[in-house]
């Protein structure tokens, strides 16, 4: 019994440390309140609520492109002219975008046109969706939207699993993402 408490008493030593470790320093000063700028938001990566949710700015999946799988890390969000009409454009990309670019990248896409960065180009409006592969430039469009999409709270998420049947298999998409729209 002695040896059972000893154990118990070790183990609950061991578990209370491990509970009060601090975080590695990041030489920034800690962000304290829920509500951040949008292009911070968008470009940091702040502890989920729930084990296994994206934080807001992240993509995790991966497009295929002829053959060429790419990894996707980084979600952006805003408001731009696609089409001649307003929508919320979306960007998937597999590097991050500086933070002092992300309005313009939303805006015209030099980053992903440059072949600087991959990624996927969606452009949402009421009645479609449309979604361009970069560096590839293969675009398609349809009235689907994407799985679990929502927008709450200038928070976008939601989830693109295409299988590629319009390609013939040659591009494909299983990512999901959640990002804050910059104003």
């Amino acid at each position: 019994m002695k040896r059972l408490f000893v154990y118990a008493f070790c183990f609950a030593v061991v578990v209370a440390c491990s509970l009060s470790k601090k975080a590695p320093s990041t030489n920034q000063p800690a962000q304290t309140e829920p509500t951040q700028s949008p292009v911070a938001s968008a470009t940091t990566q702040p502890v989920s609520s729930q084990p296994g949710e994206l934080s807001v700015g992240q993509a995790s999946g991966t497009y295929t492109a002829k053959g060429e799988t790419v990894e996707l890390k980084y979600a952006y969000a805003g408001r731009a002219e696609r089409f001649g009409s307003e929508s919320l454009v979306i960007l998937l990309t597999d590097k991050p975008i500086p933070p002092e670019e992300v309005a313009e990248e939303i805006k015209s896409t030099p980053l992903l046109e440059g072949d600087k960065i991959r990624g996927l180009e969606y452009a949402i409006d009421e009645n479609s969706m449309w979604v361009r592969y970069h560096p590839s430039q293969y675009q398609e469009s349809s009235s689907n939207k994407l799985k679990e999409y929502k927008v709450e709270n200038d928070i976008v998420r939601g989830v693109d699993d295409n299988d590629g049947s319009f390609s013939d298999g040659k591009y494909l998409r299983k990512v999901e993402f959640v990002a804050a729209i910059i104003k």
